[in-house]
């Protein structure tokens, strides 16, 4: 009986250590040379630690990464004009991936291609990790002026509206699919940033 007592509290304990050691890594990595590198004292580290370890903090890391990726993703669809080998799948769901798929299918069809790539500045603004699936809200600027809408035989640029925004305001959704963090809508809107 006094095995089974002891060994949740050793699991336990065994659990936030290692969170605090991997914490503690990324800490040091993220921080770089800012440090000072004293020696003083082993306790200073400790709220870094429990910052690093903050589960709001990480999920706005993995997110944002998410979001990131989504995004790269994208850009090697509508490069390619295919989205087979991309990884949007593991990146996008819902309405953001069948954009994509539309996306991909009308560029087909009309023979055109984008070359370059997007710039963005993704903000995780909300992260809920108390529903589920759990749910995030990013914010973004995203800069399409780099991007260009091509003919896919020839890469000659295809004309454009002068008028168009090439910095806009993006909104996106997440929210876990099983375990993993994915992005399910996106919306431009119709005003600069």
């Amino acid at each position: 009986m006094s095995n089974s007592n002891a060994a949740p509290g050793t699991n336990r304990w065994l659990r936030r250590t290692v969170v605090a050691a991997m914490a503690l890594g990324v800490a040091v990595t993220a921080a770089g040379c800012s440090g000072g590198g004293e020696k003083k004292s082993a306790a200073s580290p400790t709220p870094t630690v429990s910052q690093s370890a903050d589960p709001q903090a990480e999920a706005k890391k993995t997110v944002e990464q998410t979001y990131r990726n989504y995004w790269n993703a994208q850009t090697k669809a509508f490069e390619k004009v295919d989205v087979r080998g991309t990884g949007l799948e593991k990146y996008s769901f819902d309405q953001a991936y069948s954009k994509v798929l539309a996306d991909v299918a009308n560029m087909k069809i009309k023979g055109s291609a984008m070359r370059g790539a997007p710039q963005i500045k993704p903000d995780v603004t909300a992260v809920s990790l108390d529903e589920s699936p759990k749910k995030a809200t990013i914010t973004d600027c995203v800069d399409v002026s780099k991007w260009t809408l091509v003919d896919a035989k020839t890469g000659k640029a295809l004309e454009l509206p002068k008028s168009r925004l090439t910095r806009f305001v993006v909104s996106a959704s997440a929210r876990t699919v099983g375990d993993a963090w994915k992005i399910v809508e996106l919306t431009r809107q119709d005003r600069a940033c």
